[in-house]
């Protein structure tokens, strides 16, 4: 294998992204960001098959959190422990078909700080489109193609880093967000976390499968009651992708989406989230939703937060261009809302 020689190159380049700064991202240094060393092109995956060729059949296997365990991860970034808090999943997203895992460092689905993506069949304009207008930095050696973002908060530090790779039609995010929550995501050193997201990004594009199929998934606990014709009523389209995160203390997170719709459902039951997600009397639009809601659509899709006993609920959704997001959530809105809470046991 060559990739360690490759990722030698790719470790210089962030360690020197990590040390410049430029109108609150990171940027290049300006120097040679292999510090001298000769990068290696590409990696050793195959080729994608030319046109014509037979599609290659779903690996209904697949996972997308295959790729890591949560212990190799929190090695790597420094962190006592790591738990798979998320799937995400994306029928037609960044360039191609997308699923990825998230991570964070407490056992609650629905709320992750670092995040590894796989992108099938990925085209590169509308891949790194995410980063025009932004000070990146390149990374040599990784891929055909790859750049690093990383946003500073007040004081300097790097709040949050993204690097994005793309080799021939496989394109790979890699994200680590930092918060201050006592038992969260920490604020990792510049060049230590710069080095962890290189690390990561190579070693994901050498275990992702040489031919990448991403299938659709099947809704799994309480997800699986959710009523997908009747949110295909409200969003426009019924999701045929589906992905679920399930805990021992009843917290979920269910992605749901379509080419163009999706419905997003996460249930926290942690206290510290409960007490931070739920809405304030004051914001209460729907008393009539389990223990009272909030409904908003004034962003262009629908965020709803429901209280439900020692529970909340978040229930999102985003709708086809042809039908598009109300003005103000409507009687549509309120209806789904209660019955995806209820489906889910809230």
């Amino acid at each position: 294998m060559r990739w360690p020689s490759r990722l030698a190159v790719a470790l210089g380049a962030m360690a020197l992204l990590a040390g410049c700064s430029s109108g609150g991202t990171i940027g290049p240094s300006g120097d040679d960001p292999g510090d001298g060393a000769e990068a290696t092109a590409g990696t050793d995956r195959e080729a994608p098959p030319e046109e014509g060729a037979e599609e290659p059949v779903a690996q209904a296997g697949y996972d997308e959190c295959q790729l890591f365990q949560p212990a190799e991860l929190a090695e790597l970034l420094g962190i006592p422990t790591l738990h798979i808090t998320g799937r995400s999943i994306g029928p037609q997203a960044q360039g191609g078909r997308l699923a990825g895992c998230g991570y964070y460092a407490e056992d609650v689905p629905g709320f992750s700080g670092l995040w590894v993506h796989l992108v099938a069949g990925a085209e590169e304009g509308e891949f790194f489109a995410p980063f025009d207008g932004s000070d990146t930095g390149p990374v040599e050696g990784l891929g055909d193609r790859a750049e690093v973002l990383a946003l500073t908060a007040p004081g300097g530090a790097v709040r949050s880093r993204e690097l994005r790779a793309i080799d021939d039609d496989l394109g790979l995010v890699v994200s680590y967000t930092y918060d201050e929550a006592p038992g969260g995501m920490p604020a990792i050193p510049d060049a230590e976390l710069g080095e962890a997201v290189a690390t990561i990004a190579f070693t994901a594009l050498e275990r992702a499968p040489e031919e990448l199929v991403i299938p659709d998934g099947e809704p799994e606990g309480p997800c699986a009651e959710v009523d997908l014709a009747h949110a295909a009523e409200v969003i426009g389209e019924r999701p045929a992708a589906v992905r679920t995160v399930l805990n021992d203390a009843g917290g979920l997170r269910c992605d749901f989406a379509g080419d163009e719709a999706s419905l997003g459902v996460v249930v926290y039951t942690d206290p510290t989230f409960v007490a931070n997600w739920a809405p304030p009397a004051e914001e209460i639009n729907a008393p009539e939703i389990a223990d009272g809601a909030r409904l908003d659509t004034s962003q262009g899709y629908l965020e709803s937060r429901v209280i439900s006993g020692d529970r909340v609920l978040v229930v999102s959704a985003a709708y086809t261009e042809a039908v598009g997001a109300p003005a103000e959530p409507g009687a549509r809105e309120s209806e789904l809302v209660a019955a995806v809470a209820e489906a889910v046991g809230g």
